[in-house]
């Protein structure tokens, strides 16, 4: 019990990287570029995308890296110490533009930092999401493990977007402005430290299977060969949109917090109510995805979210801050219950993948899967940078208005496009991807059981070469999940 708590808690501890620099980067970065580095909103966006396109080429390919990779520590394992120094260094770097004050330097800079940040995120990331399988087959201790992972990840989460405002504030500015720098500086140097070595303890902790598969050749072709997978297909439906909600959600809410409710100063406190929430949540969202299977935390927070982000239409500068904590929190049942359910799922689409194909390809699944969400989000976060140009939103004339608070008037302010447009964004945009996601996961069909018949099947292929061994319920429970007939399981 000892040793399967300690392995969960070391596992778990990667996603204080996940989690927390995610966090800070979906909250801050976006801000910093606009607003306190002074780069123009559209150019901001398209270096989140040119660094998320870049993914398109590390993501994959790291993936059937770590699956071929053989050493002494393991073929995910050795990523886990290789990634200690530069995922300090990239994080640093993000924050950090060593005095360049020409624009045009500055964001040539900032493309080529994000790229090495998201470089060395795929080194460490995808084995990541990849070892899980190798530490256990078992349906509930993925569970488990997720479980404690999402807890990690929710509190690296919390303490990522409250402490570093704090240190922002404290030794930079009150004011969102260039006056921030320094305070920026700082906290990059603190939570890079922190996030290079939570990998140490991962690596120490974790294990993988000792007998491994042949490793095979790398093709485009078998890149796009995933796509035939109907259960991973469906995951994508469920996992995108969701994932892309959340992205979007963080890249406006220090702009919604601070545009449209006029509530910068209580900033930490609403986020932080959020983040808690979840963070609290993911202990029932994990028993109740025990119980009742992986796909069942969404049937109740997805809704809840959804009928909270309506509620969004009403909400203007004359909130109170407790109303706005209370919508955090409800949209926190959402937030944990997608987390929880989506990363418990990739785990399984490794071995329905092997009933298919007779192969094991973690790190090709998990590198596409992490590919598609940046890749997604990148497009999506590009649009809303256009979208914000085109309602006339510069970071200078902003930062001048509220400057000059005698002449400040928030009703006024809350009729202009700006205001409109943000507002309308942050409501409809997450409302359309949350019920898309809801809709595949009515879908989904990977159950406990027909789970259990996959890893039976697995073992009658690898022992006796065919399922005719397995009764009839556990055929076409594994028929169902993988959407192929009998005698084409097993790569045939």
């Amino acid at each position: 019990m000892r040793n399967k708590l300690k392995a969960k808690i070391c596992y778990a501890s990667g996603d204080i990287y996940g989690g927390g620099a995610f966090m800070i980067f979906s909250l801050l970065f976006m801000n910093f570029l606009v607003l306190v580095e002074g780069l123009p909103v559209v150019a901001t966006t398209i270096i989140i995308f040119i660094g998320r396109l870049w993914d398109a080429v590390t993501d994959p390919i790291m993936g059937r890296i770590s699956d071929r990779t053989r050493s002494k520590f393991g073929r995910r394992r050795i990523y886990f110490l290789i990634g200690i120094i530069p995922v300090y260094l990239s994080f640093v770097m993000l924050f950090f533009s060593f005095g360049i004050q020409n624009i045009t330097a500055k964001i040539i800079y900032y493309i080529i930092s994000y790229m090495f940040f998201g470089t060395v995120f795929s080194i460490v990331m995808v084995p990541y999401n990849a070892i899980l399988s190798d530490m256990t087959s078992d349906y509930n201790e993925r569970t488990a493990f997720t479980t404690i992972r999402m807890i990690f990840s929710g509190a690296a989460a919390l303490i990522s977007a409250v402490i570093p405002s704090i240190i922002i504030k404290s030794i930079g500015n009150e004011h969102n402005g260039p006056e921030q720098i320094p305070g920026y500086i700082v906290m990059a140097l603190i939570f890079g430290a922190v996030f290079g070595l939570c990998w140490l303890v991962v690596f120490w902790g974790t294990k993988e299977r000792e007998v491994l598969p042949a490793a095979e050749k790398v093709s485009f072709a078998s890149w796009l060969s995933i796509f035939s997978n109907k259960a991973y297909k469906n995951f994508l439906g469920i996992f995108l949109p969701f994932q892309i909600g959340v992205d979007l959600i963080l890249a406006l809410f220090i702009f919604y917090i601070d545009i449209v409710v006029l509530q910068y100063q209580n900033y930490e406190l609403v986020v932080g109510t959020l983040l808690v929430c979840s963070m609290l949540l993911m202990v029932a969202q994990g028993k109740l995805a025990e119980k009742k299977g992986k796909a069942f935390p969404l049937y109740i927070g997805i809704p809840v979210w959804i009928l909270t982000t309506i509620v969004f239409i009403w909400i203007d500068s004359s909130v109170p801050v407790i109303a706005l904590c209370i919508m955090a929190a409800l949209i926190a049942v959402g937030s944990s219950a997608g987390n929880l359910s989506t990363w418990s799922m990739l785990t399984d689409i490794y071995d329905i993948d092997e009933i298919c194909t007779g192969k094991r390809r973690e790190g090709l699944y998990a590198g596409m899967t992490t590919f598609l969400r940046k890749f997604a989000s990148g497009i999506a976060v590009l649009l809303i940078g256009f979208g914000l140009q085109a309602m006339g939103f510069d970071q200078n004339e902003y930062s001048i208005l509220k400057a000059s608070a005698s002449n400040f008037d928030p009703a006024s302010y809350a009729q202009s496009n700006i205001v409109m447009g943000i507002k309308w964004m942050f409501i409809l945009i997450p409302l359309l991807l949350l019920i898309i996601c809801l809709f595949f996961a009515v879908k989904n069909k990977v159950s406990k059981r027909c789970f259990d018949a996959v890893l039976k099947g697995i073992n009658e292929f690898r022992t006796s070469g065919s399922i005719s061994a397995l009764g009839a319920q556990e055929t076409e429970d594994i028929l169902i999940v993988t959407g192929l007939e009998k005698d084409k399981l097993w790569g045939a």
